[in-house]
């Protein structure tokens, strides 16, 4: 399985990164909004991409507007990992599969990766 953690706060890629190694799972990270797009666009092969939506310059609202206008979203495995406020309704008709709360929880982080596993 390889995961894409797309956030700007490194104590949490650095967390999260842990956490899916101890998983026995493959990340990448990308702490900038434009890169992580580059690469949602250009990789199929991510199982999952965890997403922080408030991120600098280029958020993860960015992202997900500019994967649904080039219809890439239903085809990706998107989790939003965030700490903000959101209205859960809207970003889910974006077409993203889940959200987590952060703090990440363990458990929480091992249930989407047995949800997305193939």
């Amino acid at each position: 399985m390889k995961v894409l953690i797309v956030d700007d706060n490194e104590e949490i890629t650095e967390a999260v990164s842990f956490l899916l190694e101890e998983m026995n799972v493959s990340s990448t990270v990308v702490s900038d909004g434009k890169q992580g797009l580059d690469m949602i666009k250009q990789h199929q092969d991510f199982d999952i991409i965890f997403l922080d939506i408030a991120m600098p310059n280029f958020s993860g609202y960015d992202i997900l507007d500019e994967l649904k206008r080039d219809n890439l979203l239903v085809s990706r495995n998107i989790v939003l990992f965030t700490a903000s406020t959101l209205d859960e309704k809207k970003v889910l008709s974006y077409g993203v599969k889940e959200i987590i709360k952060k703090p990440i929880s363990i458990d929480d982080m091992q249930a989407v990766i047995d949800r997305f596993k193939r």
